[in-house]
């Protein structure tokens, strides 16, 4: 039999450990939003500065501390670490949550840590906006000058690089050039050529892309000279034909030429990361996709 004062002695203990461990659970809520915040904030960084990889490391390493510090992450300790190949970047952080009912049982703070890690590859399919001009893969190399839509002579076969995306004609070309094919295209597809030289968008074009001053120097991400065209086999087909998508590429459009009611346009080739989906089996041809991995 318990007595009285007994009882109210296990009654108060009772509550007070009830108390510790509700207090507890409450501060192990507050630790497991904390990590969640850095977690979202590690993803976050790791994500936005791949895309200025493989050219700019340096300038992804500070992208990626901007981030940490804005979404909350204790960026300043922070390792970001960034492969040979500068096709992968790894960012973790680390943040000491203190507590404030735990304490009663002597446990002052928490540990948090988060580890993101985001990788480029060859992109598998673009939904961005591609340019209805075809170019023959070949292993172009950063700064090249590469012709994506000619003008020489009678074109071969009455093709001029041009293809048709969406549809057929000159209205729909003319959408495609200006403002970019609104579809999905992937490598391994079939798209037919669009014959005839479609000089009659060229004005509007070339004071479209002239409203950019930027140049090859000093050009930024958002810059409307800025084209993902689709690499395809051949463009050395009798008429309208299909030809096979099998890769993309970015270009900054140089030049958009007039010439005797024939077009040429030219652009340099660029190394450049999209949110794009990826395939490691494909070739490199610069234009990459972005995943995280953990």
């Amino acid at each position: 039999m318990i007595k009285k004062g007994n009882a109210s002695i296990l009654v108060v203990i009772g509550m007070t450990v009830l108390l510790g461990f509700s207090a507890y659970v409450i501060d192990i809520g507050i630790v497991y939003g904390e990590k969640m915040k850095i977690e979202n904030a590690v993803d976050a960084a790791a994500l936005s500065a791949a895309l200025e990889l493989p050219s700019n490391p340096q300038r992804a390493i500070e992208i990626a501390q901007d981030y940490l510090q804005k979404n909350g992450a204790n960026y300043s300790s922070a390792n970001i670490l960034i492969s040979q190949d500068n096709k992968r970047i790894e960012v973790s952080s680390r943040k000491d949550v203190n507590h404030f009912f735990a304490k009663v049982l002597g446990i002052n703070k928490s540990i948090v840590f988060a580890k993101s890690k985001a990788i480029i590859g060859p992109a598998k399919s673009d939904s961005s906006g591609l340019r209805p001009f075809g170019v023959v893969a070949y292993d172009y190399h950063y700064g090249d000058l590469v012709v994506l839509k000619e003008d020489a002579g009678d074109g071969y076969h009455g093709n001029y690089g041009v293809l048709a995306m969406g549809g057929q004609g000159s209205n729909v070309f003319r959408n495609n050039a200006l403002y970019g094919y609104n579809g999905k295209i992937s490598v391994g597809d079939l798209i037919d050529t669009e014959p005839g030289n479609m000089a009659g968008v060229v004005n509007e074009l070339k004071n479209y892309i002239n409203s950019d001053k930027s140049t090859f120097e000093n050009f930024t991400r958002d810059s409307i000279r800025l084209w993902t065209l689709p690499l395809v086999n051949t463009l050395e087909v009798d008429g309208r034909k299909k030809v096979q998508v099998v890769g993309f590429a970015k270009f900054f459009v140089e030049d958009v030429e007039k010439k005797s009611d024939k077009a040429e346009i030219s652009g340099r080739f660029i190394r450049y990361v999209d949110k794009a989906e990826i395939d490691f089996s494909l070739n490199d041809t610069g234009f990459y996709g972005v995943k995280l991995t953990r």
